[in-house]
């Protein structure tokens, strides 16, 4: 009989979410039409597990303005070949316009009807409509 070959060992991909809000609207963007999720909505994200000081930098090299940044939660999502160790941070911005370079800002419910957004980012779509405090952030 055939013997079976040993499955891969999956990819370990870290990740940063953002969860940028502009007022009621919430960043999102089109994932690229190939590859993983493709032609999908997400939150902005970047490579690897960036500190609050660098997701601000991350956010300003995006033209945004932050007023406001809070950590989230660390989350998981397994793919069957890929697994992403996820980071995240909420940042209110200064008010831009709907559609700003690749991303749109939208309202929860227009996520929910139009824009559907993958459950990899299930973790962090539920602070999509929260406010942050009123303490604004501090260089350090």
């Amino acid at each position: 009989l055939p013997v079976k070959a040993p499955k891969k060992a999956r990819t370990i991909e870290q990740r940063t979410i953002l969860v940028i809000q502009d007022g009621a609207s919430t960043a999102i963007r089109k994932r690229p039409d190939t590859g993983l999720l493709a032609g999908l909505y997400e939150l902005p994200n970047v490579e690897g597990h960036l500190t609050k000081k660098a997701a601000l930098a991350q956010v300003k090299d995006m033209g945004l303005e932050p007023l406001r940044i809070e950590a989230l939660p660390d989350a998981k999502h397994i793919f069957s070949h890929i697994e992403w160790h996820m980071t995240g941070y909420a940042v209110q911005i200064d008010e831009t316009e709907q559609e700003y370079q690749n991303m749109l800002f939208v309202d929860v419910k227009e996520t929910e009807e139009q824009y559907p957004i993958p459950a990899a980012f299930s973790r962090y779509t539920g602070y999509m409509n929260i406010r942050l405090g009123n303490d604004r952030y501090k260089e350090e």
